[in-house]
């Protein structure tokens, strides 16, 4: 079950900046199309909450002796929606995820190694440090093929007709 909802959660993790850039390029800044994307997410949480008696949400322990870099979670997530809707239509899906998986497995081997953010402490093995790496070759190795280059939209440049042809287009 768990690697299933991992696979199905990944699919959409792939598709979400272009479903992103859809919406952003339909509206006036990409930053208010992050907030129509956080804000049909907390329309679809609320609504299970509700449904399942999860709502209003509630505490276990006191407000105070949550860690201040708790608070931060939803941040980090509004920062790769926004950067993902502005870069992942320049450099496609492909090398995007590869970018983000790649940075998440490093941050993760140190969070592991180290117990960061909550995380129970797990060494950072051989074997770990060799999966880590083994994803960053496959980052290279989907960085490899250059295909066409697809032309600047006019919210890329002031003037598309300036724009020259190289030599590998």
């Amino acid at each position: 079950m768990i690697v299933c909802t991992a696979l199905i959660g990944g699919a959409g993790l792939a598709a979400q900046p272009g479903v992103n850039s859809t919406l952003s390029r339909k509206m006036a800044h990409p930053l208010h199309a992050a907030i129509v994307s956080f804000g049909s997410g907390l329309l679809v949480l609320v609504a299970i909450a509700i449904c399942s008696g999860r709502f209003p949400p509630r505490f276990t322990e006191s407000v105070a002796s949550i860690p201040w870099w708790a608070w931060f979670g939803g941040s980090i997530g509004a920062f790769l929606v926004t950067v993902s809707m502005i870069f992942a239509p320049r450099i496609g899906a492909l090398q995007w995820i590869a970018l983000i998986v790649t940075g998440q497995a490093m941050a993760s081997l140190a969070l592991d190694h180290f117990g960061l953010a909550g995380f129970t402490q797990r060494s950072a093995s051989g074997v770990r440090v060799l999966g880590a790496v083994l994803l960053v070759a496959g980052l290279i190795l989907s960085s490899l093929e250059r295909g066409p280059r697809p032309v600047p939209s006019t919210e890329d440049t002031a003037d598309v007709n300036d724009v020259q042809p190289t030599a590998d287009r």
